[in-house]
């Protein structure tokens, strides 16, 4: 029996390590996109010259390996190994072919020539994609008790207390955002492949355990309303600060992109700026969802339910009284 459950939970390991390691080699481009030009005065001036689309293999088996896995394991992995007597609903396995499929999208085609080739702000909009879209959506679309299943052995469920922590969380995930927005380590992405495979997979799995913590599928990893507000809202704050620094500098900070083909007319500079942007106001607009869910779930969570005050010893003191009239037979 021991060597059975071991085995079984090897197989879900690498189940899991699949599902996020499968894709990684189309995290970047695989062999790297030639440049349109070699002259970095080309302009862009044709509307469909910018759409590219290119099949890389990795990408594409990654991402059927993926659903192929989530689908086996929501079905008959799920009766055979009796993981959960609920089957994920319409909407989880929705929300996850979905989750894929945008995942699919903002990793190859146009959006993936442009990010990787030629404007710095579509790398920063696939950014924002990945991190604020596709992961809470990711999180969203797993069933709880498949996070159970995954976070069943000892040392990842000690790993996950531990990264399940609002400040641990949020270290970390600022840490890795900052420290990849640092010029010299950006620029580093950009013109070395395994570089750039390594930014986007820390970028993708810090952005799933930014939103756990928001989202907190599992009660017994769920911190406080309060403190995931606040770490929320320092999120934001973190997000804009960032934008801010990006979108106000007076010179180019991520030089790849002065010796790329100009798309559309815009300069190094302003492509730089709007990439700023896009991290303050939309990006940071987008965790106001996250703040205000978490907001409600408090609200309902406060409210008493019908007939009661909410304060302990007055609906007990109610409780008791209609308990005692019900067992008290009527007068003849």
């Amino acid at each position: 029996m021991f060597w059975h459950a071991r085995t079984r939970n090897g197989w879900l390991w690498l189940a899991v390590l699949w599902v996020v390691a499968a894709p990684a080699r189309a995290w970047a481009h695989p062999s790297g996109l030639p440049a349109l030009r070699e002259r970095a005065d080309f302009v862009l001036d044709n509307a469909h010259s910018w759409v590219v689309w290119e099949v890389h293999e990795s990408l594409v088996i990654g991402t059927v390996l993926a659903v192929a896995l989530f689908t086996w394991a929501v079905g008959p992995g799920r009766v055979r190994y009796g993981w959960s007597d609920v089957p994920a609903t319409a909407k989880q396995r929705g929300l996850f072919y979905a989750t894929m499929t945008l995942m699919y999208l903002t990793l190859d085609g146009p959006l993936h020539h442009l990010a990787d080739e030629l404007l710095f702000s579509a790398h920063m909009a696939q950014h924002m994609i990945l991190q604020l879209i596709w992961a809470p959506l990711l999180v969203l679309a797993i069933p709880p008790w498949l996070w159970r299943v995954m976070l069943r052995p000892r040392p990842i469920a000690a790993l996950a207390r531990f990264f399940s922590r609002p400040m641990t969380a949020f270290v970390t995930y600022n840490g890795i955002v900052f420290g990849w927005h640092i010029p010299q380590m950006y620029n580093l992405a950009l013109t070395t492949h395994n570089y750039h495979i390594l930014q986007h997979l820390m970028f993708m799995s810090s952005a799933v355990l930014m939103w756990w913590v928001m989202i907190a599928p599992l009660d017994e990893y769920r911190a406080t309303y309060q403190k995931r507000m606040v770490f929320i809202l320092a999120n934001m704050l973190s997000m804009k600060v960032l934008g801010l620094i990006i979108s106000l500098s007076d010179e180019v900070l991520y030089t790849f992109y002065l010796s790329q083909p100009r798309a559309w007319g815009l300069d190094a500079l302003g492509d730089q700026q709007l990439g700023g942007m896009l991290m303050w106001l939309p990006g940071g607009g987008l965790l106001w969802a996250g703040l205000g869910r978490v907001w409600w779930q408090w609200v309902r969570s406060g409210t008493p339910d019908k007939g009661k005050t909410g304060i302990a010893s007055i609906d007990a003191a109610r409780e008791a009284r209609l308990k005692l009239a019900q067992a008290t037979p009527p007068a003849p």
